[in-house]
């Protein structure tokens, strides 16, 4: 098995090619480690309170801002409606989808119980029951696997770590094959990440693992009163 570390400032990555054995099994287990977005959205006032501002932030928006969102999208698909929001009810997060290029998205998240707008951050590809969330950034070509990592803290939601490598393809955890019934990616305990993606160098499909060796736990324990540690939250 191939295996190496990936040193930062804050946190150590350490990526492990797996066999498909390997996955399936840990995939077979995810649903404990994973928070999927509410298939249905309920109507009610937080509901209704959080398009409301969602389409007033959208309208402080400049013209030129708006106009390049509704490019990426068909004009008429995009509305204030809860079409576009992601409900995470064990987060208690509400989330309206911004297209920021035709690659990537962004959400506008907002506290599910009281309404109040939190902040502005990548859209999640994965979310652990932990509340810690990973989004792949999107390229218009050559997708390099370029993980970022976020967290909620009280009423902040900051992004804490990423990782990137040139040798995997990141676009390939956004689709599934049609004769694979596997999770491109997912969670598994609170801080191993699964994924299925390109190998560059082997011209072939690997299955990765990937361990975030320090807890967001002990970041926090650890914290500076400068904020060495973590870093400033991304309002």
């Amino acid at each position: 098995m191939a295996y190496d570390a990936v040193a930062s400032a804050q946190t150590v990555f350490s990526v492990e090619k797996i066999s498909e054995t390997e996955y399936i099994k840990a995939e077979k287990e995810s649903l404990r480690y994973n928070i999927i977005p509410a298939d249905t959205i309920a109507n009610n006032d937080i509901v209704s309170m959080v398009l409301k501002e969602s389409q007033a932030k959208f309208e402080r928006l400049d013209s030129a801002s708006q106009q390049e969102i509704y490019s990426f999208v068909d004009s008429e698909g995009f509305g204030f409606n809860k079409q576009r929001l992601i409900f995470l009810p064990e987060l208690k997060l509400y989330g309206f989808v911004i297209p920021d290029t035709p690659f990537d998205d962004s959400v506008w998240w907002f506290d599910s119980e009281s309404g109040e707008y939190i902040c502005s951050a990548a859209s999640p590809t994965a979310i652990n029951i932990n509340g810690t969330y990973v989004s792949q950034t999107g390229h218009d070509c050559d997708w390099p696997l370029e993980l970022r990592f976020f967290r909620r803290d009280g009423n902040v939601i900051y992004e804490f770590e990423s990782y990137k490598n040139t040798q995997y393809n990141g676009e390939t955890i956004f689709w599934q094959e049609e004769d694979s019934k596997l999770s491109p990616i997912f969670w598994h305990n609170d801080n191993m990440l699964y994924l299925k993606t390109y190998d560059h160098q082997l011209r072939g499909y690997v299955y990765l693992k990937i361990k975030v060796q320090q807890s967001i736990r002990e970041i926090q324990e650890n914290m500076m009163p400068n904020g060495a540690i973590r870093p400033n939250p991304k309002q």
